[in-house]
């Protein structure tokens, strides 16, 4: 009988990776799927909007597929990290500690990165329209939320990290290769913005990672720090300048 348990468990613990890796797959699929046909439908001027929103309805449909995912295993939004913060009052704090650590990183991680190789800048040329027009750049800043932020953190931060958490471990170094790993994927995802982009956007992965798992995988307080993170974006390519990288 304890041979039996024993071998039960073993087959459980061999067959739980694999859940998680198909899991992994079936939402990088349906996200890769739906950008094959928002390209589709921007070659043919189906849709009212061009290249600046190129990759909504990829992380969208991605993000719908990783909440179905959860539920189908018997899961909740809980397990995404849509959970009531301990303390309302300490919230703001975090979020301003967590877009903090934000800036000073996109600040500061192309002079380190200088140092070592010769990194280009992003290729924004895609938001040129933004540059001095208030109506573009309020309906950015509307639309972000929607299609990036939220989806981007359920996706990387609540569905992938928590996969990547349940393979590797919840301790020191499996909170290392987590974050490390969901970093290089959601800064790959960012190819348009070119290979100076991409870099970027992988020390933006690392800081969201961390930001998650320092406030107990709470995927809100995250959230509102993306969503401020954009609306800085959006200032910067409304105004032509740089006021973050």
């Amino acid at each position: 009988m304890i041979s039996d348990a024993i071998s039960v468990d073993s087959r459980d613990s061999a067959a739980k990776p694999a859940k998680q890796l198909i899991d992994i797959m079936i939402v990088f699929a349906v996200s890769g799927f739906a950008f094959l046909l928002e390209d589709i439908a921007i070659a043919r001027e189906w849709i009212p909007f061009g290249t600046e929103v190129r990759g909504a309805a990829s992380m969208v449909a991605g993000a719908i597929a990783a909440i179905g995912v959860v539920v189908a295993r018997g899961g909740a939004l809980s397990d995404l990290g849509f959970r009531q913060p301990e303390r309302w009052a300490i919230v703001p704090i975090q979020v301003a500690g967590v877009l903090g650590a934000f800036i000073a990183v996109q600040t500061l991680a192309p002079m380190l990165v200088s140092s070592f190789i010769s990194m280009p800048e992003p290729d924004l040329s895609r938001y040129e329209s933004i540059a001095g027009n208030l109506s573009a750049a309020i309906a950015m800043v509307l639309i972000l939320p929607l299609t990036a932020s939220i989806p981007e953190e359920i996706i990387f931060r609540g569905f992938l990290m928590g996969r990547l958490s349940d393979i590797f471990g919840r301790n020191t170094g499996g909170a290392v290769l987590t974050v490390t790993l969901q970093a290089l994927v959601f800064g790959a995802i960012h190819f348009q913005w070119g290979i100076g982009g991409v870099i970027m956007t992988v020390m933006m992965g690392i800081v969201w990672g961390i930001a998650y798992l320092l406030c107990g995988r709470n995927l809100w307080i995250v959230i509102l720090a993306h969503s401020t993170g954009h609306i800085l974006f959006v200032i910067q390519l409304y105004l032509a300048k740089s006021i973050i990288v």
